[in-house]
């Protein structure tokens, strides 16, 4: 998994170097307007374009950095043996309300990135409700049953999988490649940008996922 995320840094490295010498010798436009951005992407929510398109360079590197402190977590506590067994929380009460916690935060997640270009949201905000669900599972009882569903569904493999996948559709429309925009306003809209608010999303969620459970299992939290 370490040298699939290389091979996506060093792609991406690569396109941003080809895409400054060829805007060297072309005449930079002026910014765009919001109204030119709505009607580029066919989205009321102007912040997205900005972010998945003017800015894309900059949203790479975040993903990419995101992915080295995950990669970093686990090198890290590899080879760390927890001194005790974690203690599940013993009051029924507790864990049921934080288990409806969890499930109202992942149904936030699941907003936020399938409508985030539509409204307030977006891929790195459903991976924090995304990872806020989790957390609280772990944290309150469910520490067993997550770290085996972890394994089962080899989240691992997931969370690099969507990272690189980002990283390609994001070359695709720095390249000027993109979908059918659809109908304004609807979900199906933006072109590539609902998919790529949702590749955020995993990555971020089963990121947290992955390094609070390294931390819970090796008591780094105490």
């Amino acid at each position: 998994m370490p040298l699939l995320a290389l091979i996506g840094f060093v792609v991406t490295l690569v396109n941003a170097g080809c895409g400054l010498v060829e805007g060297m010798n072309q005449v930079v436009p002026g910014p765009l307007s919001a109204t030119a951005l709505v009607d580029q992407f066919g989205v009321p929510n102007v912040v997205t374009p900005i972010v998945l398109d003017l800015r894309l360079y900059d949203t790479v590197g975040e993903v990419i950095v995101f992915t080295l402190a995950s990669m970093g977590v686990h090198q890290l506590l590899h080879d760390e043996v927890a001194s005790e067994q974690l203690k599940p929380a013993d009051d029924e009460a507790v864990v049921m309300l934080f288990r409806i916690a969890a499930v109202l935060n992942t149904l936030i997640a699941v907003e936020l990135a399938v409508r985030g270009h539509l409204s307030p949201g977006g891929g790195f905000a459903a991976g924090v409700a995304g990872g806020t669900a989790l957390a609280l599972v772990l944290l309150f009882g469910g520490s067993t049953e997550a770290m085996r569903a972890y394994r089962t569904m080899r989240a691992e493999v997931l969370e690099e999988s969507a990272v690189l996948l980002f990283i390609v559709l994001s070359l695709l429309l720095l390249e000027g490649i993109n979908l059918p925009t659809g109908d304004y306003g609807a979900v199906l809209s933006g072109g590539l940008l609902p998919i790529l608010n949702i590749l955020v999303g995993m990555k971020v969620t089963l990121g947290s996922w992955g390094m609070i459970q390294r931390f819970l299992s090796t008591n780094q939290l105490h």
